[in-house]
């Protein structure tokens, strides 16, 4: 019996031998009963790999963060302090939108490789060939130049350069390893209407961060021209690569090359395809390159062409109505700052009766606003010209510091006398408006009203830069009532006419109608003026 209850004990020790073992036979076999035991208790223990085991992976840990940086996958945006929060919450929004648009556009590429090999480059609407795939392969924005201009036959808009052989490469994507550069509002490079090589993304910084008038750099203005010159290839090429290229030139005192050559050449010729209806191309776009073309011409080239160019320009905006509003401030701008052929010497009896009804019209207008009934009703005609206004030291004759860094003036354009220019065209264009709404108080109020505001939101007071003053006023964001289109026109043909003044006159011209803005009787009057111009 004893030896039966040792065997159901132990299944390892055969009954026969139980009772005949050795202490360390004993020891021996409990031993190896222990090691049996141990490997049938693991068998029995859940795997960790096993799907069904109920234990739980263990958690990674997470790594630690650190306040060293953002995170990767966040974006700041830049914005002007002197903007309002209106504008810097449209300006946040706007590059969000953009970049949300250029991940689904990269996200899209990557996912149907086959439609990218077949497409080698954007289709654009003013493309008039078929274009081949071996002639436009990613990375190939060597030369830069637009698709479809052709030698052509000689004429005033070629400029007197030779002519130069089209790019087949021309509105090839650009890689993605070129630096983009810094564009208004940092507008996305894939945006741009053509290809462009390393030497015009240069251009085009040069445009962005370095071109300046003495006043500053104008960022409203020069932004407002680079997106609307973005609108068409030859235009971008006539308005901003072309100008730069010879600007550049100029700045560093090197001969007109290969580059100069090239952008005007091609410009050129495309601006005379496109007035022969060989490329097709909107008018609005075509009169913002031909008014580009003049600016440069009329800075580093012949004034004689710059005349040419924006005669054309002026008779395919005033041949119908409904032109693009940026297009037209533009042309009005390169207009107003145009040298006629013989400045100060030489004015007809036409142009001396315009000028002297002009200055009679303005005092006028001051003896029946400064008057207590009238001031009580529109306060504004008295303050917006005072010396405490936004506005007074843009309109007076100085002194205006230039707000350029010193060793950023060497970017300042030379031989470019813009700021007693445009002071004088928004003194001629500010008395013609006031001249407009006398008949009505409110829209007098809501005019000087609605300038103040202008130049103060744009920090003209402290910049204090006449060529984005007169660029806005001609922008016309008035009330709709208070606007008109021809006011712009006018104020350009007067001023033709001032600009053929005596330097001397055409300074006690402007010191008139600046008193008769501030109600002031001035020093030298009309008769004095009279007399010394038709002496």
């Amino acid at each position: 019996m004893s030896s039966e209850r040792c065997s159901s004990r132990s299944t390892y020790s055969p009954p026969s031998l139980a009772q005949h073992e050795t202490p360390s036979e004993l020891l021996e076999h409990q031993q190896k009963r222990q090691r049996q035991q141990q490997q049938q208790q693991q068998q029995q223990q859940p795997r960790s790999d096993d799907p069904e085991s109920p234990m739980k992976p263990k958690r990674r840990r997470r790594l630690p963060t650190t306040d060293d940086g953002p995170p990767k996958n966040q974006i700041f945006y830049f914005v002007d302090s002197n903007s309002s929060s209106r504008e810097k919450r449209a300006h946040v929004m706007r590059h969000h939108v953009q970049e949300k648009r250029r991940q689904r556009k990269a996200s899209n590429a990557d996912s149907d490789s086959d439609r990218m090999s077949s497409q080698g480059v954007r289709y654009v609407p003013w493309q008039d060939q078929a274009l081949e795939h071996e002639d436009h392969r990613l990375g190939a924005a060597q030369d830069g130049g637009i698709n479809g201009f052709s030698s052509g036959s000689s004429s005033v808009f070629r400029a007197g350069y030779p002519p130069l052989k089209p790019s087949s490469h021309s509105l090839a994507h650009i890689q993605s390893t070129l630096p983009v550069y810094d564009i208004p509002r940092k507008e996305s490079i894939s945006s741009l209407p053509v290809g462009l090589s390393q030497e015009d993304l240069e251009l085009a910084d040069f445009w962005n961060t370095r071109l300046t008038y003495w006043s500053g750099q104008n960022k409203h203005m020069k932004d407002h021209i680079f997106r609307t010159a973005m609108g068409h290839p030859l235009t971008f090429q006539a308005v901003v690569l072309t100008y730069c290229a010879r600007w550049k030139a100029q700045l560093y005192n090197l001969p007109e090359g290969f580059e100069v050559q090239r952008h005007v050449g091609q410009a050129a010729r495309g601006v005379e395809e496109a007035l022969a209806g060989i490329i097709p191309i909107h008018e609005d776009h075509l009169a913002m390159a031909l008014t580009g073309m003049a600016l440069q011409e009329e800075r580093f080239g012949q004034k004689s062409i710059a005349r040419a160019y924006i005669d054309r320009a002026v008779q395919i905006l005033r041949s119908r109505a409904g032109s693009n509003n940026a297009v037209e401030v533009f042309l009005h701008y390169v207009r107003y700052i145009m040298t006629p052929p013989n400045p100060g010497f030489g004015i007809d009896s036409d142009g001396k009766q315009w000028l002297l009804t002009f200055l009679r019209g303005a005092e006028e207008l001051m003896r029946e606003h400064n008057t207590p009934a009238y001031l009580s009703v529109v306060p504004q005609r008295r303050e917006a010209f005072q010396m405490d206004s936004p506005l007074f030291p843009l309109l007076s004759s100085g002194p205006r510091p230039s707000q350029v860094p010193i060793e950023a003036r060497m970017y300042v354009v030379k031989d470019a006398p813009t700021q007693e220019i445009t002071r004088t065209a928004a003194l001629i264009y500010i008395t013609a408006a006031l001249w407009d709404v006398q008949d009505s108080p409110s829209k007098m109020r809501r005019f000087l009203s609605q300038a103040v505001i202008i130049a103060h939101e744009h920090a003209l007071d402290r910049s204090q830069a006449c060529e984005t003053l007169v660029w806005l006023l001609l922008e016309e964001r008035w009330d709709a009532d208070l606007r008109d289109a021809e006011r712009g026109w006018s104020t350009g043909e007067l001023l033709k006419t001032h600009k053929q003044l005596r330097p001397d006159l055409q300074f006690q011209f402007t010191e008139i109608l600046m008193s008769f803005l501030m109600m002031t009787p001035p020093i030298r009057g009309i008769s004095m003026f009279a007399e010394e111009l038709n002496s």
